[in-house]
């Protein structure tokens, strides 16, 4: 279906529009390597036991708790520092810089002791986050106020999966080629290399992330003192009261449950069940990614004729299927096969992703009549991050279960299981719920969002 609605808003150019969609590249080039390296260093190279590795990243998913939402609901306040250049733009300004400098620091524990080093890891992982939430929701936060017809929100959706699965290339393909088994310190000089991209990257986003006068006008509208009239627990309680939000946060955790759990799972998976040359695993992953981008312009087509609702729903369903077809496909070539199915089916939650939460935040800013978008977007941060503690979790059960051996090159058959449970089976349970909530609880249907967006129009918001 295609978006009738004019608005007075402008139509920003491909640069701006590819400035802005660089935060995908920054937030899965960054997450891709969290994922891939902070579980399998600390178990595998720095030797910390696996208790103390999941503990950490349990503790860090509870200071997500409370960390990603307030990130939100500080952001949305009318400071007065911030009338001058926009309240998403100055937090994002603020915050990103500072974020790419420390993610080197979490590859330099302190050695010799274990918990100093479990300390250590606490402590370097939830300054990121701190830093990372603020930088993330003040991206989100902007999307739905800057870019506001349908038409731009899905051709950004478009640039924005090519632009994360880059980042997610990069993120995947750098371990391989600059980190040696043995060798921690390689671990470092990737990590510095990975700071300095991520500096880079955010320089390049600033102009997408410029708010012009209109808008930082229309988000300070509101006196200070009505803004903020309801506590941050009464934002939240409203939040989780609207249907279509909790349904979509549940697509939205189901997701990055998938991505974490796949991603942390490939060094495991590379060595100790497929063991091909790295070559293959290059061809593998291309194969996956390439798959993923050309089912884009398919995906956005879908979604412009029948909603994103349809396309995100074929998005969850496919690939939960895809992955179980996966666990069973074990030999080089056809493995590519299944990475190929997958990341078709991918492609669609990848393309939809913040177009669909954009109709979401249309909905709630229309029965609110404000425009506090961050707490919004901080708890699905929040909700997204979980996926970190459910891999922690997973391996930490699944590796001791099936007798893994940090310390030994080949793994027992019942270890190569584990490795596949964890990579593909957990996933595709958790990818199915997310179908289920969005075909049976999600009800934005293109009528009710065209709806709703010309209700905005004459609230003027």
């Amino acid at each position: 279906m295609t978006d009738s609605i004019e608005t007075p808003e402008k139509q920003y150019s491909l640069a701006t529009q590819t400035s802005y969609s660089l935060g995908s590249f920054f937030g899965d080039f960054l997450i891709t390597l969290l994922s891939l390296m902070v579980f399998k260093f600390y178990e595998t190279e720095i030797f910390l036991p696996v208790f103390f590795v999941s503990a950490a990243i349990v503790i860090y998913g509870i200071w997500n708790m409370f960390n990603d939402p307030l990130a939100g609901y500080i952001s949305d306040r009318n400071l007065e520092f911030l009338k001058k250049r926009g309240k998403r733009f100055t937090w994002f300004v603020i915050t990103t810089i500072p974020s790419s400098i420390v993610f080197f620091l979490i590859f330099m524990p302190p050695l010799g002791n274990d918990i100093a080093i479990f300390l250590w890891l606490i402590l370097t992982l939830c300054l990121l986050d701190t830093l990372t939430s603020f930088s993330s929701v003040n991206w989100q936060a902007i999307f739905p106020d800057k870019f506001r017809s349908q038409k731009e929100r899905t051709k950004i959706g478009g640039i924005e999966i090519f632009l994360s699965l880059i980042g997610l290339a990069l993120g995947t393909l750098l371990p391989m080629l600059m980190t040696t088994p043995g060798s921690p310190e390689s671990y470092v000089t990737l990590g510095i290399m990975v700071s300095i991209t991520c500096l880079f990257a955010a320089f390049l986003m600033i102009p997408g992330m410029k708010e012009d006068r209109a808008m930082i006008e229309r988000t300070f509208r509101v006196k200070e003192d009505s803004a903020n009239k309801e506590s941050y627990f009464q934002e939240l309680k409203f939040a989780l009261k609207q249907k279509n939000y909790v349904a979509y946060l549940f697509a939205y955790l189901a997701q990055t449950t998938v991505m974490t759990l796949m991603l942390a799972s490939v060094p495991y998976w590379v060595q100790y069940i497929v063991q091909t040359d790295p070559f293959y695993e290059i061809i593998i992953l291309l194969a996956f990614l390439l798959a993923s981008v050309a089912s884009a312009p398919i995906w956005i087509r879908i979604a412009r004729k029948y909603g994103n609702r349809i396309g995100y729903m074929c998005g969850t369903g496919g690939t939960a299927l895809f992955l179980i077809v996966g666990m069973f496909i074990w030999d080089f070539p056809y493995v590519i096969i299944g990475f190929i199915l997958i990341g078709i089916s991918m492609g669609a939650t990848w393309t939809l992703i913040y177009a669909t939460f954009s109709d979401v935040i249309d909905e709630i800013v229309m029965k609110t009549g404000k425009r506090r978008e961050g707490i919004y977007y901080g708890f699905r941060t929040f909700i997204g991050r979980l996926s970190i503690v459910i891999q922690a979790i997973t391996f930490g059960i699944i590796h001791p279960l099936t007798s893994f051996d940090p310390a030994a090159s080949l793994q027992p058959v019942e270890a190569q299981w584990g490795i596949n449970v964890g990579m593909f089976a957990v996933p595709a349970v958790f990818y199915f719920i997310g179908f289920l909530f969005m075909w049976k609880v999600y009800d934005l249907k293109p009528d009710k969002v065209l709806s709703n967006k010309e209700k905005l129009l004459e609230l003027k918001l």
